[in-house]
């Protein structure tokens, strides 16, 4: 950190994260829960209230004539809109969720479109700040290479190139935060299961569409120079990318898979890989566990963990993204 300002803005931060934790606290719980001092939390928690971010309520002790005050997060003082869209099965679907300070999702609307425009994407979002006037800020996710808010090599083609975060922060003086959605999908699952001494690896492979992995370590997203990290669907087949689409299917898949994870084995070497997507199955797994174990030692191979869906983890990811973005 680099001055006084940068330290209170990260202690208020941690009472923040502590406060949505624990739900409502005195002062001296939430010294003991974050480790700050009495006088800092006193100090802090005051400051917060008069900001109208978290809200403090008497509470009557054990001791007659007593009290102390409960802190909790202030609902309604803010809300954040999450954005993302997606390929599957051939369909091309919008989603937005607005969630209220303390994670509660407030709305969730899908919807399936033919095309996806940049202006079908401002309509809802001008829908939903006339609904929501609090928003404070937009979480976007993308199919996509999320090159500084540029959208590149997309699954969703009429998408490229485009210059969402910053269309979005012109249009509507939000703050705004564009991610590959699979480096959501890994925050949210370290944030709900993830160990902060761990390396964990999520990895999504669907039918007809480059596969995709993120990995957190101990904590940090590895987004690399330009977000192309975990980009995997870029490594060497040795085929076109048209006959690497057309083989991305069940029966055809397992060495466009096997490469992948053994690309991820040997860089990042994570604790663990957890896996989704209509390709992964057990049988599929053991075989590509085989594949990789012919050149990879035993003792470095992770643990393999298969999951119906990432969702509820990529809503978590977009939640906790904005709440690390959030301007105390």
């Amino acid at each position: 950190m680099n001055n006084s300002a940068d330290i209170r803005r990260e202690n208020k931060r941690s009472i923040y994260r502590f406060l949505m934790r624990e739900k409502a606290c005195t002062k001296q719980q939430t010294a003991l829960g974050t480790g700050l001092s009495a006088a800092t939390c006193n100090t802090l928690l005051n400051d917060l209230a008069s900001q109208g971010i978290v809200t403090g309520k008497a509470k009557l002790s054990g001791e007659i004539g007593r009290s102390s005050t409960l802190y909790q997060i202030q609902d309604e003082h803010e809300s954040y809109l999450a954005l993302h869209f997606y390929l599957k099965h051939g369909e091309k679907t919008v989603e937005t969720l607005v969630f209220s300070p303390s994670g509660t999702i407030l709305s969730k609307e899908t919807q399936t479109l033919t095309q996806i425009r940049y202006s079908d994407l401002e309509e809802r979002v001008q829908r939903i700040q006339e609904k929501f006037p609090n928003l404070a800020q937009i979480i976007v996710g993308t199919p996509s290479i999320a090159e500084h808010g540029i959208i590149r090599y997309c699954d969703i083609p009429e998408l490229e190139n485009l210059r969402l975060k910053e269309k979005l922060e012109q249009r509507f003086g939000l703050p705004t935060v564009m991610e590959n959605d699979m480096y959501h999908k890994a925050y949210g699952y370290y944030k709900t299961k993830g160990n902060p001494d761990e390396v964990i690896t999520l990895g999504y492979f669907q039918s007809h569409i480059l596969p995709g992995t993120a990995t957190i370590h101990k904590g940090t997203i590895i987004r690399g120079a330009n977000s192309f990290a975990g980009m995997t669907g870029f490594l060497p087949y040795d085929i076109s990318r048209e006959e690497q689409l057309s083989l991305l299917r069940p029966g055809a898949c397992i060495p466009f898979i096997s490469k992948s994870i053994a690309a991820i084995l040997v860089l990042l070497n994570p604790d663990a890989i957890v896996l989704t997507g209509d390709l992964i199955t057990e049988d599929l797994l053991s075989q590509v566990k085989d594949n990789c174990k012919e050149t990879i030692p035993m003792e470095y191979m992770p643990r393999f963990i298969i999951t119906d869906s990432f969702d509820d983890y990529y809503y978590q990811g977009m939640f906790q993204l904005a709440v690390d973005q959030k301007k105390f």
